[in-house]
């Protein structure tokens, strides 16, 4: 079970006024936020030419990372990177872990990692939120 401090029911309500959207979780980090909205709001969160985004981003002062909600976790991780062509997700389970390796161009490597390594500690800290699953990225 996710727990949710007053500071993220705070994010997650001020996130849904600037675009409407439905959030089921959220992560802080000190450099960036990160929201998990329901299936088919994604669009409703970045707005036209990216409006509710980049209004969220000047309300929060940081960087916001935004994710659609699935119902798989190999389709949730799909959703974490959207912009980037996955090419194999291998789960593997071990002695009560579980890790997640996924697969990514070479070409694409850096942005699947992003600027000093925020979007994929972004993404494991979610997924281990969510799912209790650990994340390896790797490249072809």
């Amino acid at each position: 079970m996710v727990e949710l401090t007053s500071d993220h029911l705070k994010c997650m309500s001020l996130f849904e006024q600037l675009t409407g959207t439905v959030v089921k979780d959220c992560l802080i980090d000190p450099g960036a936020f990160y929201f998990v909205v329901k299936q088919g709001d994604l669009g409703k969160a970045i707005g036209r030419k990216g409006s509710s985004i980049n209004r969220t981003r000047t309300a929060f002062g940081k960087s916001v990372y935004v994710v659609e909600d699935a119902d798989t976790m190999e389709q949730f991780i799909k959703n974490m990177f959207a912009n980037i062509n996955v090419t194999n997700i291998n789960v593997h389970e071990k002695l009560n872990t579980r890790t997640a390796y996924v697969t990514v161009d070479e070409s694409d490597r850096g942005a699947s990692i992003g600027k000093s390594g925020e979007r994929v500690k972004l993404n494991r800290s979610m997924l281990m939120r969510r799912f209790g699953c650990d994340l390896k990225l790797l490249s072809k």
